[in-house]
C-alpha cells in the first residue's frame, strides 16, 4: 500500500505540517508496516523535523519550477500510488495549482484516490474566482476537513467578510457546492486526556512566526498581575535567535522572576494540559486548549493590511462561546490589558464544555475514511 503527502509550503509554515505528521502516524498505526508514505514538501518546511518521519521517502522539493516539475512527476504521475494526499490545497495554497494538478490528474487517471486535508472549513479564494476553485476541485475525490460537522463552519462564515474578498452568503454557497467531496472528521489532535488545572500560567504563540508582541507583553506583564503564579513562555519553534536574545535580555533587565522563557519544547501539551491557564494566539493550539478544558487567553492573528487573515478570529469567537475564553485585539495589547485578562480569566470558573465522541479523534477518522476508500 502507497501513499504520498504533498505539502506546498514556500514560507515554512508548521501548522499543516503538523497535521500531516499526525495523519501519518493514524495511517500507520490503522495499516501498520505494510503502508509507505511519501512526503513531499518544500525544501524550506523543517517542522517537524525530517527525523520525525517514519513512514517512508521524505523528499525535499527545490525552489526550481523545472526540477520541482521532475520530482513530482516521479513520486505523483508516475509512482502509481493508491492515494495522495494534498495539504490545504485546492481550498488554499492556489500558487500550487499549476504545479500540482497536472500531476494528479495523471496519478487519478491511474488509479489513485486523489483527497485533501485541511484544518479547517476556509478557503482563500475569492468570491470573482470560485469558478477556479471548483475547476480546481474537481479532481479530488474527498477533501477531509479537521473538525466535527456543526462546530467551525458557522463561525468562520461570519469572521470570512474580514478578509474583503467573499461574502458570508458565498462562502457557505460554496461549500454547500462541495458537500458531496468533503468530510468532516473532528480535530487532528494529540491522545491525551484533562488534567488538574495546575499552578502556573502558560503563554505561547503558536508555531512563532507571527504576534511577537504577545512575548513582549506577557513579560512585562508578570509584574503587574495580581496572581503570584509562576509563567512559562514558549515562543515557537520558529522564533529567531535574535527574537530570544531580546526576550532573555528584557528579563534580565527588568529582573523578572517566576518567568521560564523556551523557544519550543516536546512538553508543550503536557504544559498545556496542566496549566491554570493558557494565554496566545489563537492557531491550532486553541482546539487543544478546548479539549483540555483550559481556561483560555485568546489573541488572534490577523493578518496585515490588504492580506487580512479570519481563521484565527472564527477560532476565538468559537472558543468564547463554547468555553468562556476571553478575547483581546492584538493591536491593542499592552502589558496591563494582558495581566488584567490573565487574572480575570484565573478568577472565572473553569471551562465546563464537554465534546460528543469523536470529536477530537480527526486523525482515527481519517484514516479509518481511507481504509474504507481503497478497500482495504
Amino acid at each position: 500500500m502507497r501513499g504520498a503527502f504533498y505539502h506546498f509550503s514556500p514560507g515554512g509554515d508548521v501548522g499543516h505540517g503538523v497535521h500531516l505528521f499526525r495523519l501519518a502516524a493514524a495511517l500507520r498505526k490503522r495499516f501498520g508496516s505494510r503502508l509507505s508514505l511519501t512526503l513531499l514538501r518544500d525544501s524550506s518546511v523543517v517542522y517537524p523535523p525530517a527525523s520525525a518521519w517514519p513512514y517512508g521517502p521524505l523528499v525535499r522539493l527545490p525552489s526550481s519550477p523545472a526540477k520541482r516539475k521532475i520530482l513530482l512527476k516521479k513520486h505523483v504521475a508516475e509512482a502509481r500510488q493508491d492515494f495522495i494526499v494534498t495539504a490545504f490545497f485546492p481550498l488554499g495554497r492556489t500558487a500550487c495549482a499549476r504545479e500540482i494538478l497536472p500531476a494528479l490528474a495523471a496519478a487519478r487517471a491511474a488509479g489513485a484516490k486523489i483527497y485533501s486535508s485541511s484544518a479547517l472549513p476556509y478557503f482563500s479564494w475569492p468570491q470573482k474566482d470560485l469558478a477556479g476553485l471548483f475547476r480546481a476541485t474537481a479532481v479530488y475525490d474527498r477533501i477531509f476537513i479537521h473538525c466535527p460537522p456543526g462546530f467551525d463552519l458557522k463561525y468562520m462564515a461570519k469572521a470570512v467578510p474580514f478578509e474583503r474578498r467573499i461574502s458570508s452568503k458565498a462562502f457557505l454557497r460554496a461549500f454547500s457546492r462541495l458537500g458531496p467531496k468533503i468530510r468532516f472528521t473532528g480535530y487532528v489532535l494529540p491522545v491525551g486526556r484533562p488534567a488538574a488545572a495546575g499552578r502556573f500560567i502558560l503563554v505561547h504563540r503558536g508555531g512563532g512566526s507571527t504576534s511577537p508582541e504577545i512575548v513582549t507583553c506577557a513579560l512585562r506583564a508578570k509584574p503587574l498581575l495580581e496572581s503570584r503564579l509562576p509563567m512559562t513562555v514558549v515562543a515557537g519553534p520558529a522564533t529567531s535567535p535574535a527574537e530570544m536574545r531580546r526576550w532573555r535580555g528584557l528579563i534580565k533587565r527588568e529582573k523578572l522572576s517566576g518567568v521560564t522563557l523556551l523557544k519550543e519544547t516536546p512538553a508543550f501539551i503536557d504544559l498545556l494540559g496542566s496549566c491554570a491557564v493558557a494565554a496566545g494566539t489563537a492557531g491550532g493550539t486553541a482546539y487543544e486548549t478546548l479539549r483540555l478544558r483550559r481556561r483560555a487567553v485568546l489573541i488572534p492573528y490577523t493578518g496585515a493590511a490588504g492580506r487580512e487573515h479570519c481563521d484565527q478570529l472564527a477560532r476565538a469567537a468559537m472558543l468564547r462561546d463554547l468555553a468562556g475564553a476571553l478575547v483581546l485585539d492584538y493591536g491593542k495589547l499592552t502589558p496591563a490589558v494582558f495581566a488584567a485578562a490573565l487574572d480575570a480569566a484565573l478568577d472565572g470558573p473553569a471551562p465546563g464544555f464537554r465534546a460528543g465522541p469523536g470529536a477530537f479523534d480527526g486523525a482515527g477518522a481519517f484514516a479509518a475514511a481511507v481504509g474504507r476508500e481503497l478497500n482495504v
